[in-house]
């Protein structure tokens, strides 16, 4: 019990989000321009020239930016995660309402639209997701609203049609008697005082300290799609990866410049190279496509997947130099990269 009081007093002052900037999409390539978390913020948290750093002062700790970022380089406040935490070790139906519903029921939240898809998916695959979005009908928020469509639409995909109207119930009008199964506040410090759940651990070890992870929600979805691989063979979610094209001859420029860390590219062998994805870390912003020098990436697709964890997402011909071992074009007749080719002029 000690160490959970010594995570509160920690985090007591940490009332803001944290951004990440080595996964920022500008910090990593200058095509793309995103100005998704200064777009969705109500009080110009951040600078629009990305001169000065977030007026974290002003910050009223709403978590829209984090549910906004293309490459989840924001991380949640440490509070926001917290209580999200509690809501991950719900069991069967869980219920999620506006603060603005007049109906309370289940789980309250500022605006759903501050909820990522992958939280939402978490919660879905736990049993049955609720959503109470009688009070958008008439909500004045018309950016909350788009953000919140752009997050269901992708928890859909994700899920599949089947799967979706299975473990995820929109409501407009009146909510359903609901059964939430679940542990109390108490029962719950006292699990985690004796191991805790796996899933609760995870989160834990990211609330821990005075930063949280950006991808915490992600690495938790994935421990949850992991288990259910394995008790059903046939488990399978969609994902949107980059589909790369047969000139691709793994230069690994995608992979260095990827915020979150997700392409790598493997050893030449036998003049094919292979090209690994860890899908849990794409969260399919485009930088590849946008740094890619040959036009190797045809966008981002959904792909069915058997799981979230590491796979090879294709393998592609390949060189290597015959000097540094670069990866280089197996239809171009030189044996250098171009680095090798311009030392050799000198």
């Amino acid at each position: 019990m000690g160490f959970l009081m010594d995570v509160i007093r920690t985090n007591a002052l940490d009332d803001h989000p944290f951004l990440s900037l080595s996964h920022c999409i500008n910090r990593n390539q200058k095509h793309l321009a995103c100005s998704a978390c200064m777009d969705i913020c109500p009080k110009g948290v951040y600078d629009r020239e990305q001169k000065t750093p977030p007026k974290w002062n002003e910050c009223q700790n709403c978590g829209l930016c984090v549910t906004a970022c293309p490459s989840r380089c924001i991380a949640p406040s440490p509070a926001n995660s917290k209580r999200h935490l509690l809501l991950a070790e719900k069991t069967g139906e869980v219920v999620l309402s506006c603060k603005r519903a007049e109906c309370r029921a289940g789980h309250e939240e500022a605006c759903l639209a501050l909820l990522p898809w992958e939280f939402l998916a978490y919660l879905a695959l736990g049993g049955k997701l609720i959503l109470n979005l009688k009070p958008c009908r008439d909500c004045p928020h018309e950016d909350c609203l788009a953000l919140l469509e752009d997050q269901l639409y992708t928890l859909k995909c994700f899920l599949g049609e089947e799967g979706y109207a299975a473990h995820v119930q929109v409501c407009f009008d009146e909510l359903p008697n609901v059964k939430e199964e679940g542990v109390s506040r108490r029962d719950f410090f006292r699990t985690m005082a004796h191991g805790g759940q796996k899933a609760t651990a995870l989160v834990l070890n990211d609330v821990v300290g005075s930063k949280v992870d950006a991808m915490i929600y992600r690495r938790l979805l994935a421990s949850r799609v992991r288990e259910l691989a394995k008790e059903n063979e046939r488990f399978s979610c969609r994902m949107a990866l980059p589909w790369i094209l047969d000139n691709c001859f793994g230069c690994g420029i995608c992979a260095l410049l990827c915020p979150g860390g997700a392409l790598e590219i493997g050893q030449e062998q036998d003049g094919m190279r292979p090209v690994y994805i860890t899908p849990h870390k794409c969260t399919g912003c485009g930088v590849c496509k946008e740094v890619c020098r040959d036009d190797c990436i045809d966008g981002i697709c959904a792909v069915n997947l058997p799981h979230m964890d590491r796979l090879v997402l294709t393998e592609v011909e390949s060189r290597s130099c015959a000097q540094c071992g670069r990866a280089i074009s197996p239809r171009k007749e030189e044996n250098l990269c171009i680095a090798c080719r311009q030392k050799k002029r000198k």
